[in-house]
């Protein structure tokens, strides 16, 4: 089902909006923390030239504080969008609080990232950087690997 969700964008959003229970494989994806913020399991979708890519990973907090994702940006796209799905349509988000001792897994119909503007095309093997603000830990710099949306999510 991933592999034809390719074929086109109309056909790859139907299974965004669809599959919940979709997550990242921990055995593909890039990792990086700094205190008590973790971001593991992150793969970003291939994508052509200027479209869309969307990315998955974990993030966790194995603080006894709280702390919120504020911002994420990419050197290798125009910007980088928090998402959530709600009633079946994408939704933007300011931010996404991390609860003390949370896990927050971003991943097809739920939370997700969304690469706009990408600057080349995302080919399997390639890596892009993504760089997330939280309000607490500050700045966590991932090398992510683009694979196939049939490998950077699991089904």
């Amino acid at each position: 089902m991933a592999g034809r969700a390719m074929a086109g964008l109309a056909s790859w959003w139907l299974i965004v909006g669809v599959s919940g229970s979709i997550g990242c494989r921990p055995a593909n994806g890039g990792s990086a923390e700094r205190g008590d913020i973790a971001i593991s399991h992150a793969a970003v979708s291939v994508s052509p030239a200027g479209a869309p890519a969307p990315a998955f990973l974990r993030m966790t907090n194995s603080g006894s504080a709280a702390d919120t994702l504020v911002h994420v940006e990419s050197p290798d796209a125009d910007s980088v969008m928090l998402h959530a799905m709600v009633a079946g349509r994408m939704q933007p988000l300011p931010s996404l609080a991390v609860p003390a001792g949370a896990q927050i897994r971003l991943r097809p119909g739920s939370y997700h990232l969304m690469m706009e503007g990408v600057h080349r095309t995302l080919a399997v093997g390639d890596t892009v950087t993504l760089v997330f603000r939280f309000a607490a830990a500050g700045a966590v710099a991932v090398r992510t690997p683009v694979l196939r949306y049939s490998e950077a999510v699991d089904e």
